[in-house]
């Protein structure tokens, strides 16, 4: 069924969506990417945002279906496998266009906020792979549309955070340059898995990113990534300042009461990078910021702490042995992450981000992204 469906649709889209097995679905994804010649919009939570031979896997999805590109090369048909998808632009994108819509659902979760799945599919990997003998790549450029169009996304991209100090975007993007192979992220909701999902690119060894997506809001982010770290794989997880403080005592879970320290030479080796912007600024981000009073939107919305988080990591460093850095560039970061075997433990890292910089810089990117593809550059994040 899936192989007839296909077949009758040339400009198609793979959607993967959250994952925890997506390693298992990567050869199948990649041979019905290259029998059909559509490309993979994969967020890192699939797995799936990796170099996939002979594949077109998008970056910058997030940004692309913002522009007027992606509205002037709607879809015919999008297979999406995996859960639903952190974007909101590519759902906008997919309700605008209503194409053909095929869901890998062997779960039977139907996790479809938008109605648009039109064939519900609880197949697993080997049928997929299956569905992939019968197709034919039609001679066309369709999937290097979108390569070509990421590509410039992503030179627009560079163009604004090369230039600019670290701010949250900057932070994502590092963060899949520079953890080694064999670590895992995790990410914390809020603007971390959005960030990660806009600026986090393919790498040639894959790294494994977990979220606890419509689970908990930021809620007991540290204690998930400290289990994730506990099963003896490095892990980072990237926070806001808000999450952190929500739990501080999952850091209590790598506490080694025995010596007094935290994390032995057995224990888990986790850090922390925490994103300090004064409070939680996500709903800045909404259509509602500028169209009320600026005080009365800080007063209802945000939550400013007393103290920034690098006081408050100094202290509890102090307190329970772990390292705590506080830094400010792209070479500081790198730095402390990119060396295997470097570290061993616990550390904190916390970054003060400029609030109204970090919402500004979004907007720019944005923009740069839309004039990068032809357009006026006005697009909104």
């Amino acid at each position: 069924m899936l192989s007839e469906w296909a077949a009758a649709h040339e400009r198609g889209v793979v959607v993967a969506g959250p994952m925890w097995d997506g390693d298992r679905w990567a050869d199948a994804v990649a041979a019905f990417c290259r029998a059909s010649g559509w490309p993979l919009l994969a967020e890192p939570c699939s797995q799936l945002r990796r170099e996939l031979d002979g594949v077109v896997v998008t970056d910058h999805h997030d940004l692309l279906l913002r522009t007027a590109w992606a509205d002037a090369e709607p879809p015919d048909a999008v297979l999406r496998i995996g859960g639903a998808p952190t974007s909101k632009p590519l759902r906008l994108w997919i309700e605008r266009h209503r194409p053909a819509f095929a869901f890998v659902d062997p779960a039977s979760t139907w996790t479809d906020a938008s109605f648009s799945v039109s064939l519900h599919l609880t197949i697993g990997p080997d049928a997929v792979a299956d569905a992939t003998r019968t197709l034919s790549a039609p001679e066309s450029r369709w999937a290097q549309r979108w390569a070509d169009a990421d590509a410039h996304a992503g030179a627009a991209i560079d163009g604004v955070l090369d230039a600019e100090p670290l701010l949250e975007a900057g932070v994502a993007r590092q963060l899949g340059r520079s953890l080694p192979a064999g670590h895992a992220l995790y990410v914390s909701n809020s603007m971390p898995v959005r960030d990660v999902d806009s600026f986090l690119r393919t790498r040639a060894e894959p790294l494994a990113v977990h979220a606890s997506r419509g689970a908990s809001g930021i809620d007991g982010v540290i204690s998930a990534a400290t289990g994730v770290a506990a099963s003896g794989t490095p892990t980072t997880v990237l926070v806001g300042d808000l999450a952190f403080r929500h739990d501080l005592g999952g850091l209590l879970g790598t506490f080694d009461p025995g010596s007094g320290t935290h994390a032995g030479p057995g224990g888990p080796d986790l850090t922390v990078v925490v994103v300090d912007n004064g409070g939680g600024t996500i709903f800045s981000f909404l259509p509602a910021y500028g169209l009320i009073d600026p005080e009365a939107f800080d007063r209802l919305l945000t939550t400013p702490p007393e103290h920034s988080s690098s006081q408050l990591a100094s202290g509890l460093a102090a307190a329970m042995g772990f390292e705590h850095h506080h830094i400010g560039t792209c070479d500081e970061l790198h730095a402390l992450l990119a060396v295997p075997g470097s570290h061993r433990g616990v550390r904190v890292i916390t970054i003060d981000i400029d609030a109204d910089a970090n919402r500004d810089q979004h907007r720019r990117i944005a923009a740069a992204t839309e004039m990068a593809l032809g357009g006026s550059g006005t697009a909104e994040p």
